[in-house]
């Protein structure tokens, strides 16, 4: 029996400039929990190779080992599950361009061969999620406590989480916000906490 896997059918309601914008700051996430050294980011760039000329979203490029590494990243703002094609044609670019790594960014889920695909030849899925659906979903208490209420209206309006990076075909890896964002929300809850909790002891 199949296991139906909703996460395919959610798709993020986010427009083109947020989905934009979202894309940076998650590589940029993604750079803090790989741990990658001298990340930078280019826009909408046209390579060349020997097959022909690319459009490519974006490039990402770090140093690590004394070496430059190269990263394409296609974005894809879709209604619907990415299909296997999309992953075909990323790694063919990745290929040609004599990349070290492919990531796709969507706003919705991926079909299953996509995924499998994808962990075949390396590519990194990441799908964007509304926060408070989420939180919601991964909620096994639908009780939440004040605190994680102010977290999540601190939070960015949108989370991205990477697929199956264990034997697992969901989602389950939460690369935005980072570690060090969610740590930085936290320590501003609990010193505004703290603050008010003085206040009323001292009245």
């Amino acid at each position: 029996m199949a296991i139906i896997n909703p996460y395919r059918e959610f798709v993020a309601s986010i427009s083109a400039l947020e989905f934009e914008k979202y894309c940076v700051e998650i590589l940029e996430a993604y750079a803090e929990a790989e741990a990658l050294k001298d990340f930078k980011i280019l826009h909408n760039q046209k390579v060349r190779t020997h097959d022909g000329e690319y459009q490519i979203d974006i490039v990402a490029e770090f140093v690590a080992l004394s070496v430059d590494f190269k990263v394409i990243i296609e974005c894809k703002r879709y209604k619907r599950p990415v299909e296997r094609e999309k992953i075909v044609v990323l790694a063919d670019k990745v290929r040609s361009l004599g990349a070290h790594k492919g990531i796709l960014i969507s706003t919705s889920g991926f079909q299953s061969g996509a995924t499998e695909y994808a962990k075949q030849h390396g590519i990194a899925l990441l799908q964007i999620f509304d926060k408070y659906m989420m939180h919601i979903q991964n909620s096994i208490n639908p009780t939440i406590d004040h605190l994680l209420i102010e977290f999540i209206k601190r939070s960015p309006k949108f989370y991205a989480y990477q697929w199956g990076t264990s034997l697992s075909d969901f989602p389950d890896k939460q690369i935005y916000p980072s570690e060090t964002m969610k740590l930085e929300i936290k320590e501003k809850i609990l010193k505004q906490n703290n603050k008010q909790d003085n206040k009323k002891n001292s009245t």
